[in-house]
């Protein structure tokens, strides 16, 4: 049987240990949309893909897809993104709004712009963060994203109320 390597770029978002050696890891890709794939054998020191998947790491993955799941083949990292809670809340937030696969590069390219160009926003980055993605997923209007920033929290909030996922 022959299988197909989709070679996409992708923002490592989560990983979590799975049994000895492996690891599966939430990645958010230009091309297939959130995608849970597992590396296998990546916790041993001699792995190909040691330290090239760690959390909020921009890089270029290709995955097969198996029976049940994917499963990461390769990885060249592109850049690694400073970690902080403000960058980590919204992700984590992104994860669990974003149910099954379904391309949207819109989205992938929103993210990645907003968290590169992290400085541009200061002091408001999260709230900018979280109204873009919650903008890509249909829960706020284009125009709500150049709101004040009092008013672009109230419909941040209604966002997430709208979106009935926040608060399982």
């Amino acid at each position: 049987m022959s299988y197909t390597i989709h070679t996409t770029k992708g923002l490592v978002m989560s990983q979590r240990a799975l049994r000895e050696a492996d690891r599966v890891y939430s990645i958010l890709t230009e091309e297939l949309g959130l995608v849970r794939a597992t590396a296998t054998g990546v916790r041993k020191g001699h792995s190909k893909l040691r330290g090239l998947l760690e959390p909020l790491s921009l890089s270029s993955v290709s995955l097969v897809r198996g029976k049940e799941f994917w499963r990461i083949t390769s990885s060249e990292l592109i850049k690694k993104i400073d970690s902080s809670e403000e960058i980590l809340r919204p992700l984590a937030l992104l994860e669990k709004l974003v149910q099954g696969e379904a391309p949207n590069p819109e989205l992938f390219k929103a993210v990645e712009k907003i968290i590169l160009d992290k400085e541009k926003h200061g002091e408001t980055f999260e709230i900018h963060f979280v109204a873009h993605i919650l903008f890509h997923l249909g829960y706020l209007k284009e125009g709500d994203l150049v709101l004040p920033k009092k008013e672009m929290i109230k419909a941040i909030n209604q966002g997430l109320e709208a979106s009935q996922l926040t608060n399982s």
